[in-house]
């Protein structure tokens, strides 16, 4: 499938929202969490490792707005599988959001950054996820929980997470990681942020 955003045709047929900053928010989720040590870690680490960066999805995005904020950043690209999100991206300036299956995906060309915050442990195949990923863009940086106890949290299949278990799902040695706790469960949950750098 190649991706592509929404035609004018398409975009005739939702409500018509003014340009926006953001997404619209969902029970609070961005609000929530924000200005938390994972999104702040992984906007440096984007800052700091991809200053150069012309192209950029985030995969699993929900109504995280972190790509927003990326504006060195001249194409943005936001992606989920769920239809309901594209009211909430409609209209927001700069961030094209494109409607899909991560495992679908076709750009052509590769993005010179890949971002997918807490997405990777809702998904069965996560080995095959992270070369998808890879596969998406030349650079990525990946978020997941960390030593969740499984069942803990809804969804989370492949919890828990270890360093060595998230490691073992990339076809090569992470570059970087770090560990930080959860956006809205203070020191009970924490999350591990991983990069690859282009070969």
């Amino acid at each position: 499938m190649i991706a592509r955003p929404l035609t004018m045709k398409g975009q005739a047929m939702l409500d018509h929202h003014a340009p926006r900053r953001e997404p619209e928010d969902i029970n609070d989720y961005w609000a929530k969490r924000r200005d938390h040590d994972l999104y702040r870690l992984t906007f440096a680490m984007a800052r700091a490792m991809f200053p150069h960066a012309r192209s950029a999805i985030d995969v699993g995005c929900y109504t995280s707005a972190l790509l927003c904020e990326m504006d060195w950043i001249p194409r943005r690209v936001a992606s989920d599988m769920d239809k309901w999100l594209v009211r909430r991206w409609q209209g927001v300036e700069g961030v094209e959001f494109v409607l899909g299956d991560a495992f679908e995906l076709d750009f052509g060309e590769p993005f010179d950054l890949v971002i997918s915050n807490q997405t990777i442990e809702h998904v069965e195949d996560a080995k095959g996820f992270a070369e998808k990923l890879l596969t998406l863009g030349r650079g990525v940086i990946v978020s997941t929980t960390y030593e969740t106890p499984a069942g803990l949290i809804e969804g989370h299949i492949q919890d828990p997470i270890s360093l060595e278990k998230f490691q073992s799902w990339f076809p090569r040695p992470l570059d970087a990681w770090t560990i930080c706790h959860h956006p809205t469960a203070g020191d009970r949950i924490k999350h591990i942020i991983g990069v690859l750098k282009p070969d």
